[in-house]
């Protein structure tokens, strides 16, 4: 990565990270930057099929050059024990913006391919651009093979050749610049169309046993097939372009043959800027606020969601509510952030927010303890975010929307009507069972918790008091009944200082009883929000202990881990198999998530023990720039070693921290930037001087990768 606000103008192929496209529907089109499908999840048209959900329709293109000196592959996908084409060999570079482009260079000539998904549109358009490198004669034209081959299945699925696809294709618009083909009458039908001279050669066939090596790493089935409905041979003359789109509708009549070049000028003419209003964030957080974009969808019903992972996460609520800070209102996103917090709260039953969706926003399951206690946090932040903007009008209906959700989540919680959670005598919070797993660690093997968290485990108190305080303070601000008067607040506190904190300051990670196995006292990052919540739980006298002691055995440059090297427990690598993943996946792999809570109980801490004036701003300042000197790798060097431009959902335990997981993650990057303002606040001054380091160019070792 050549800054903290930007990516290399072209990194080398043998680099090898993962580009992502996408276009605000759920759609997404993603492979290598070798331009290489390695994931049943790559392709360059994977659709939010209406009522199915994504699939992937395009897979990829074979594309050939084809000359009077002979014909160069420019593509590659894996076989058993080859690839080919080999056209990665002639892959000179990977240009990573404004959208993903492949150079190559061949025989006297230049090609680049370029990708991009239309926003708001079920279209991919593919850029083909010639320039001629050597000698030859001044009008000879050359021929691009291009030959489509489509998947039509579930991204979560693989396909294999059958006797039910439909072969046949069809003219569109007369003929003139394309052709449709339905596979699958349950699913739409895809039409190709040109923006210039071509030929097209129906030539139905099956192209057998691509493989997905990340796959097989995985555990997972990692062969399938993939249908070539013909050929185009596209005619371009050096110093021209010419593209090629793949729709689930017809882009234009057939006679306006510059629809598809008008359509990429309008595309690229829109790609700066998508972060929103950026004029209070710096460099690096509008860049991050751009990226962050991708994760906001719409629904075919217009439903606004918030999409947990790229490639393979829909809509969860725990996720989009951590997320949603971050992605929305603090990346100048304020609109898109009240949309999704209503359609949150309309989407509650009998005071439960759901916490999953499915790809038309319809609430799924309501199998989580916490996701509507993180509700209430959003709320709160979002109403703070609006008073700071001094959108009076905006704050009072959203308090008008929120309070009342609030109100009927802590009733359906005393009630006992949040399956597998009660309100115990105490006023704690206790959930779950010993084969259980309800709070964010609910990774199982065999279908036995890998981290049991039954009992009162600590994120779930804290979170648990501060909807009650939310409620609290709403109430009296609106005169509303009050659902937990400060005493009750206050008796809570008690007993929690009492259960939770251990002798060196800081926290069980859980507290059970003594028949129930007695507490759990494994180190674990849960307890940094018993500080970081607007509302804290824990002793303010303790705040201190708990930050350090996730600091020592927890903190690392791109997040927390989510268990103590001490531990026995403790798993240093993630990777293998399914069960191997899910073994590791919260018993010390690390969160990038996690820097927001962290951040913010640092910060609360250090505050808390200065008197303020300039030793106790010295004092935040050192304790800002140790933290950002910290983190510095991924805002640098790992923007460009897997999700492109994005961060990853987890990375392993130790050195060197290999990412893993999805290659883009909402909570990743909203909380990433939620650090980065909660720092620039507090210590303005350390952290310009960051930013700054960071963003001056330097040179590159091998991979693009920032010495």
């Amino acid at each position: 990565m050549r800054s903290g606000n930007g990516i290399d103008t072209g990194l080398s192929p043998s680099h090898n990270c993962e580009w992502l496209e996408t276009n605000g529907l759920g759609d997404y089109a993603s492979a290598t930057s070798e331009g290489i499908n390695t994931r049943r999840y790559h392709g360059l048209l994977v659709s939010n099929v209406e009522h199915y959900g994504r699939h992937v329709l395009l897979s990829t293109v074979e594309d050939w050059l084809v000359t009077n000196a002979g014909a160069w592959p420019l593509s590659s996908r894996h076989h058993p024990g080859t690839v080919y084409p080999q056209g990665a060999s002639l892959l000179k570079k990977f240009i990573p913006g404004p959208c993903p482009g492949f150079v190559y260079e061949a025989a006297g000539y230049r090609v680049t391919r370029r990708v991009a998904l239309v926003k708001g549109r079920h279209t991919v358009l593919v850029r083909y651009s010639v320039e001629r490198t050597g000698k030859g004669a001044e009008n000879e034209s050359v021929t691009l093979r291009v030959a489509p081959l489509l998947a039509f299945r579930s991204y979560h699925a693989l396909t294999h050749a059958n006797m039910d696809l439909q072969v046949k294709t069809f003219p569109v618009a007369s003929g003139v610049n394309g052709f449709k083909i339905q596979p699958y009458n349950a699913l739409p039908a895809l039409y190709v169309q040109v923006s210039g001279l071509f030929d097209f050669l129906p030539s139905p066939e099956w192209v057998n046993a691509v493989e997905y090596p990340v796959e097989r790493e995985r555990g997972f089935d990692c062969q399938e097939d993939l249908f070539s409905p013909g050929l185009l041979e596209l005619h371009v003359m050096p110093g021209e372009d010419i593209v090629v789109a793949a729709s689930t509708e017809p882009i234009a009549p057939a006679m306006e043959g510059d629809a598809l070049e008008t359509m990429w000028e309008q595309e690229m003419a829109s790609r700066p800027g998508l972060g929103g209003k950026r004029d209070t964030l710096s460099p690096l957080q509008g860049f991050l606020a751009d990226r962050s974009a991708c994760f906001l969808m719409k629904t075919p019903g217009g439903r606004s969601m918030i999409l947990a992972g790229y490639p393979w996460f829909g809509s969860w609520g725990r996720d989009t509510l951590i997320a949603l800070p971050g992605v929305t209102f603090l990346a100048g996103r304020v609109e898109e952030g009240l949309e999704v917090l209503r359609a949150m709260a309309e989407s509650a039953s009998d005071g439960l927010i759901p916490n999953t969706f499915d790809s038309e926003g319809r609430p799924g399951g309501y199998n989580s303890v916490d996701a509507s206690l993180w509700f209430a946090w959003a709320c709160h932040l979002m109403l703070e975010r609006l008073t700071r903007l001094k959108r009076s009008e905006e704050a009072k209906a959203f308090q008008d929307l929120c309070a009342p959700a609030i109100y009927s989540i802590i009733a359906a919680y005393r009630a006992g009507r949040v399956p597998f959670a009660r309100v115990a005598s105490s006023g704690m919070l206790e959930v779950g069972t010993p084969s259980t797993q309800l709070t964010w660690m609910d990774a199982q093997v065999n279908g036995v918790p890998v981290t049991p968290r039954y009992g009162y485990p600590v994120e779930i108190q804290a979170l648990w008091y501060n909807t009650l305080a939310v409620g609290h303070h709403l109430a009296k601000k609106r005169g509303d009944p009050d659902p937990c008067p400060e005493r009750m607040l206050k008796a809570l506190q008690a007993v929690f200082a009492a259960r939770f904190v251990k002798e060196d300051g800081s926290l069980n990670d859980v507290w059970r009883h003594a028949e129930d196995g007695g507490p759990d006292g494994s180190v674990r990052p849960n307890q940094l929000l018993a500080v970081s919540l607007p509302y804290a739980i824990a002793p303010k006298e303790d705040w201190r202990a708990i930050v350090d002691r996730c600091t020592e055995d927890l903190l690392t440059p791109y997040g927390l881990r989510t268990l103590s090297p001490d531990n026995p427990a403790f798993c240093p690598t993630y990777g293998g198999g399914s069960a191997a993943r899910d073994g590791a996946y919260h018993q010390g792999t690390v969160w990038t998530w996690l820097l927001g809570p962290y951040t913010e109980a640092m910060l609360k801490a250090v505050k808390g023990e200065t008197e303020g004036g300039d030793k106790g701003k010295s004092r935040v300042a050192r304790a800002a720039k140790s933290l950002l000197d910290k983190v510095t790798p991924l805002f640098t060097t790992h923007m460009t070693e897997a999700g492109l431009g994005h961060m990853s959902e987890i990375f392993s335990a130790t050195a060197p921290y290999a990412p893993d997981g999805t290659i883009a993650q909402a909570w990743s990057e909203g909380e990433a930037l939620r650090m980065l303002l909660l720092v620039r606040t507090a210590a303005p001054e350390a952290y310009k001087e960051w930013e700054e380091k960071i963003s001056s160019p330097v040179r590159h070792g091998k991979g693009g990768k920032t010495k």
